[in-house]
């Protein structure tokens, strides 16, 4: 594979790296603050945000999509339960309640923070956001207490894409009444293609 990631220390980019990391893939790396919003990053997310990856010169974006993707065609790495079975349902279950349940909490929130100009900023609704976060949290944490992982008690990219998020929340002060996801960090942290910052 030919492989280009745009990607930034802190964005989801860092999960694509991740993968990349994982499954031994050679790749060109592009960080550029610059690049965001350009008619370059355009040509790969339609929103040129980051990350954009571009696979033997065809672009692809948002970033479970990209760590699926490579996980599938790497099957002989085994981070990802195969199509059509219960360990793959489950990967697609805690990848999309990663999003919906946390990580857009902590985007509303981010946004209302620091991405927004001052005077756009509503942060009356940062305390909710931080509410609606902890509630996914708290199945994490539940999910965690009887098993190492989220998918069938071995590492898989689904830990990473999760992985993500939930240091997103430790690095907000979130996971204070988390112990278990506290310790799954520090676990997956020893790994040595480990790329959350």
């Amino acid at each position: 594979m030919d492989i280009k990631l745009y990607g930034l220390g802190p964005t989801r980019s860092a999960r694509v790296l991740w993968t990349l990391k994982e499954l031994g893939l050679e790749h060109e790396y592009v960080e550029d603050r610059e690049l965001i919003g350009s008619d370059e990053l355009k040509a790969v997310h339609p929103l040129g945000k980051l990350p954009g990856v571009v696979i033997d010169g065809k672009p692809i974006f948002e970033s479970v999509a990209v760590c699926t993707y490579l996980a599938d065609a790497h099957p002989e790495a085994n981070l990802i339960a195969k199509a059509g079975t219960w360990e793959r349902a489950m990967h697609e279950q805690w990848s999309a309640f990663t999003l919906a349940e946390l990580e857009a909490w902590l985007w509303v929130a981010a946004r209302h923070t620091f991405v927004y100009p001052e005077d756009q900023r509503v942060t009356e609704v940062i305390p909710q956001c931080q509410e609606e976060a902890k509630k996914a949290l708290g199945a994490f944490n539940d999910a965690l207490s009887s098993s190492d992982y989220l998918v069938d008690d071995h590492f898989t990219v689904t830990d990473i894409i999760a992985a993500y998020a939930i240091n997103w929340a430790k690095r907000t002060e979130l996971l204070d009444e988390f112990a278990n996801l506290t310790t799954y960090l520090e676990r997956l942290s020893e790994r040595p293609a480990y790329s959350l910052p």
